[in-house]
């Protein structure tokens, strides 16, 4: 309120620093003008919740009359309210709908459009200059009338949360905007049995104060926390029977901030699954060599105990000449989840194996007592560290040079009229490097560089590494290749697109020598591309070099 009052003093004393001028200026007899000032910030929507106000300034100028109007179920304030008072104690009721007050403070209790309407009466024309065009007065007899009225919209200050729950796609639950929940009656609520690694569905319904965001607490689930509109929730903990939780319906900026919540009146007993209990993800290798994949409910710990040699995992690197079996040193279970198994071997793989893992004929259960099923052999997923940045060979970096890729220049049009950074087309982020001509015919050149220079410069060691890129080519394109020259020495890769599927992104991998490379540049080659014509485009996004661990 102090901040709305300041504007407005402000807004006075223009006007009286207007009026107050010196002698010697020959002002008109009279000065007929409109205009006006709100606590609506320029630009801001003209949007409360209800029992918020709005504070309206009438500034005319050589009016003969004034007022303003308001709707029934709104109300004018007096004066000398701040933010943390109780407004509609500061209701003036000798005014009515109606005031000749120049400034004014509206109250809005009503929901939905509110309009507010300003009118001045002029003995001549006055017109009001805006954005969309003139506001004109028009006459009426011999007098000028005025008129601007101000739309608002007034939202329900109170949130009122509403959700509905699904089990396999049928309605178990409704809660309305209206229903009241205690948690006192939480020992009355329902309970379904809800089978282990099964969900439930999530939907929020809420609607009265316009909520624009909510957060799911859901006791037991997987996730424990979910933001989405529609959540899918697991269950995974065998055994339990937990209340729900509670729904968080949010208002945030730029909509009046408001939070409210309900409670979920349903309990949930996890129960004994009928599907198998199996590997439900990839396996991979981490940074420390431990082999982890996710199975179909939380493992049960006792069950671990003298499983190693129920393992088979093979480790097969055809340079090196090794080709052994690797014993299983650990089984543990993640700390985070309980429902990924992680594996230590007894000796070291490296990146540039193939590991396989496969099991059988043993004892590991989940804690709902179902047997792992036998698997593999299974391709593990081996660890791999990127040296290139992100920003920069995933062309997310934008800089104002040509082609406009942070970390590159572009020396051909190719690459930064017709093409260059691209958000038309991504792998990942929000970008790709494009290449694209109107003309294959008629363009000039044999060789369109895209150079590596600045930021774009890389350090990785002395050794062999697994360069990739992502490509794709649009449909009509019969582009053949792209290559990345290293530098220095100039060390031209070329990638063939030979057989690749058109209108999707496509991983390319290449084994690759560094030496004092710290520079990359992309290069499309003529000679490279025979026999096409017209119009081609290509785009290529993250690009990445990892260093490939030789087994000695």
């Amino acid at each position: 309120m102090k901040n709305i009052e300041k504007y407005i003093i402000i807004c006075l004393a223009m006007l009286l620093i207007v009026a107050c001028q010196d002698d010697e200026y020959d002002a008109p007899d009279t000065v007929s003008d409109v205009t006006w000032y709100t606590s609506v910030p320029p630009g801001d929507e003209f949007l409360r919740a209800t029992g918020g106000f709005i504070s309206f300034l009438d500034a005319s100028q050589g009016d003969i009359s004034h007022e303003w109007t308001i709707e029934e179920g709104n109300h004018f304030l007096k004066t000398g309210f701040n933010d943390k008072d109780f407004l509609p104690d500061f209701i003036d009721s000798s005014k009515g709908l109606v005031t000749d007050d120049k400034a004014v403070h509206v109250l809005f209790m009503k929901e939905g459009k509110s309009t507010i309407c300003l009118k001045n009466i002029f003995d001549e024309k006055v017109v009001y200059q805006t954005v969309d065009g003139p506001i004109e007065a028009t006459q009426v007899g011999d007098k000028w009338v005025f008129e601007k009225c101000f739309e608002v919209e007034v939202i329900a200050e109170e949130i009122k949360p509403a959700f509905r729950i699904l089990q396999d796609g049928i309605e178990i639950l409704r809660v309305g905007e209206d229903d009241e929940i205690d948690i006192k009656d939480k020992d009355t609520w329902p309970t379904i049995d809800v089978e282990v690694n099964k969900t439930l569905t999530f939907i929020d319904l809420s609607k009265v104060g316009i909520p624009n965001a909510r957060t799911w607490r859901i006791n037991g689930g997987v996730p424990e926390t979910s933001n989405d509109s529609i959540a899918e929730i697991a269950f995974l903990n065998f055994g339990t029977t937990v209340n729900l939780g509670r729904i968080e319906s949010r208002r945030d900026e730029p909509l009046p901030t408001k939070t409210n919540w309900k409670y979920i009146p349903l309990n949930v007993s996890v129960v004994s699954s009928s599907e198998p209990f199996e590997v439900i993800s990839e396996i991979n290798e981490d940074e420390t060599e431990k082999i982890s994949f996710q199975v179909a409910g939380i493992i049960d710990p006792a069950s671990l105990a003298g499983q190693n040699g129920n393992f088979t995992v093979n480790v097969n690197n055809t340079d090196a000449g090794f080709n052994q079996d690797i014993a299983v040193q650990a089984i543990e279970i993640n700390s985070v989840d309980e429902s990924i198994l992680e594996l230590t071997l007894a000796d070291p793989i490296y990146n540039s194996d193939v590991v396989t893992i496969s099991y059988s004929g043993g004892g590991i259960q989940s804690t709902d007592e179902r047997p792992l099923e036998d698997f593999g052999p299974i391709t593990v997923n081996m660890y791999t560290t990127n040296v290139l940045s992100k920003d920069i060979f995933g062309a997310e970096g934008v800089t104002g040079t040509r082609g406009g890729v942070q970390g590159f220049w572009a020396q051909h049009s190719e690459w930064f009229d017709t093409g260059g950074r691209s958000e038309e087309q991504a792998a990942s982020g929000n970008a790709s490097f494009k290449w694209s001509t109107p003309d294959w015919d008629t363009m000039s050149g044999g060789n369109h560089n895209f150079q590596g220079s600045g930021d774009g410069q890389f350090v990785a060691d002395p050794g062999t590494y697994e360069m990739s890129l992502k490509v794709y080519l649009p449909s009509g394109s019969d582009m053949q290749a792209v290559r990345t020259v290293l530098q220095t020495p100039w060390t031209p890769v070329t990638w063939s697109f030979d057989g690749i599927a058109k209108d999707t992104w496509v991983t390319l991998t290449k084994t690759v020598n560094i030496t004092t490379h710290t520079f990359m540049w992309l290069q499309m080659n003529r000679s490279d591309n025979p026999g096409i014509s017209g119009a081609q485009t290509m785009y290529i996004d993250d690009i990445e070099l990892a260093p490939i661990e030789l087994r000695p």
